[in-house]
This record gives structure tokens, C-alpha cells and sequence, in this order.
């Protein structure tokens, strides 16, 4: 179950950001009041819908990031296992490291949890509502505010085979979130047309969930917004897809062509 909510988490997570409506920025590409919108598609059928969304907050007196992405599933598959994931952090501006995050996950009437996490960047430590203390990397993120981190970087230099990896404390311990970079080549989205994109593999562990430890593949657009556009996974049991539908605020606009 561990392996399979972080692959969730990376599927829901890398996928965000945009404009500040103060006019700031945070980074190169990252700010708030955007909003994009995924579904998930289970061969042909929509098993869930996400959303992701940024707002600024201030908190005792210091204006922070809130980072926000919510996911659920709908129809049949709603019916059959009825998950529901929120995962929110609040981030330095500047660096995107957190100061606290939270995670709450209801799976069916059996299994919820709803926990927060504070960040002592100085000591190296995270304390857990469910887990308590624990020691953590320097530059240790949370994974909302690790998927902020990966847009705020220049890919335009990345080589094929050059792999990006962040600090993550995940699921009660310390995970790097490791990505590949393979090429950059056009993905087709429905109704919308074709657009250029970095394709990366985040590397995963072999298990009875994966078919190999490429199995998950994302795509992000290859300009100023690094918009995720599409993610895939392939399972021992099937395979899922993660495609754009709506966006609002972008920085600038996505280069779709027919």
C-alpha cells in the first residue's frame, strides 16, 4: 500500500502553479491564485479528478505559498473503492521549503488518517501528528511543496539519461524523489492538439503494483509554465493515464497545436 500511495502522490503532485496576483514570483515559474484540473482515466473509463490550486497566506506576519492538490475518485470506481486524498503545504516564498504540511486521506468507511507535519529546516527535524520526531536530509521537502521545487528548476539543459532528485519526507520517512529525464517530444491531448514536453521517468521500486521500475512516465511542457501535461502508469494489473482538462492563471500560455 506504501509504494502504491506514493506513486499516487506523484501522480496527483507533479502537476501545478502559476501567477501570483500580487505579481510576484517564487521562482522561475511558480506562484498562485492558478488552477489546473486532471482526470484519470482507467483504460476508458474516468476513475478520478484532480485538482490543483495556490493561494498566498500570511502567517504571523510572514506571507507564505499554501499549496494545495486534492484528489478523488468518481463513478463506478468511486463505488468500488471511494478514496478521497488532500494534501496541502504552506512554504517559504523564496526556497519552497515547507513549514508545515498536512496529509488527509479517506479510503472507504475503514481507513482514514489526517496528519499534519511542522519543519524545523535548522535542526533537521520533522515532527509528526502520528509518528512523532524524526531526523530529516538538509532541504527536505514535503512532496507537494518537492513537486513546486521540480518547477522552479531550469530542464532546458537536462541531458537523456540525467536524473533530478529531491529530499522528501513521505509516508513517515525520509524518500528521495528521484526524476530521468529521457527527451523532449510532442504529446497529443484530446480536443486541445499537440504540445512540446519534457518526458520523465520518476523512478520507482519493482513490486507486486509495478510492472518494472519505468513504469510511471510524466511529461511537462517544454516552456515558462513546466505545466505537467500528462502522467502514465503502467500496473501489474493495468494502467492508468493522467491528462490536463482545464487550467486557469498561467503564467503564460500553453503552445497547443493542431
Amino acid at each position: 500500500m506504501k509504494t502504491l500511495n506514493k506513486t499516487i502522490a506523484i501522480l496527483a503532485l507533479l502537476l501545478t502553479l502559476s501567477t501570483l496576483t500580487s505579481n510576484a514570483q517564487v521562482g522561475v515559474s511558480i506562484g498562485t491564485n492558478e488552477k489546473v484540473e486532471y482526470e484519470i482515466y482507467y483504460a476508458f473509463v474516468t476513475g478520478a479528478r484532480m485538482t490543483l490550486q495556490t493561494d498566498l497566506v500570511t502567517e504571523n506576519g510572514e506571507e507564505l505559498i499554501h499549496l494545495v492538490a486534492k484528489g478523488n475518485t468518481v463513478g463506478l470506481i468511486d463505488k468500488i473503492y471511494n478514496i478521497m486524498e488532500d494534501y496541502e503545504s504552506w512554504a517559504d516564498k523564496t526556497t519552497l521549503l515547507p513549514k508545515h504540511a498536512l496529509k488527509n486521506v479517506r479510503e472507504s468507511a475503514e481507513y482514514k488518517r489526517y496528519i499534519t507535519y511542522q519543519f524545523d529546516h535548522e535542526n533537521h527535524t520533522v515532527k509528526s501528528s502520528r509518528s512523532g520526531e524524526s531526523k530529516i536530509e538538509p532541504d527536505c521537502f514535503d512532496i507537494v511543496a518537492a513537486c513546486y521545487k521540480v518547477r522552479a528548476m531550469d530542464l532546458s539543459n537536462l541531458k537523456p539519461g540525467e536524473t533530478i532528485q529531491i529530499n522528501t519526507f513521505f509516508s513517515e520517512e525520509n524518500w528521495p524523489l528521484i526524476l530521468k529525464y529521457v527527451c523532449t517530444e510532442d504529446v497529443k491531448i484530446s480536443k486541445r492538439g499537440k504540445i512540446s514536453c519534457y518526458k520523465f521517468v520518476p523512478v520507482v521500486e519493482v513490486s507486486g503494483v509495478f510492472t518494472d521500475k519505468n513504469a510511471l512516465k510524466l511529461w511537462i511542457s517544454a516552456d515558462e509554465n513546466k505545466i505537467p501535461i500528462r502522467a502514465q502508469m503502467s500496473l501489474v494489473v493495468g494502467s492508468a493515464k493522467l491528462d490536463i482538462v482545464k487550467y486557469e492563471n498561467l503564467l503564460k500560455p500553453l503552445n497547443f497545436r493542431k
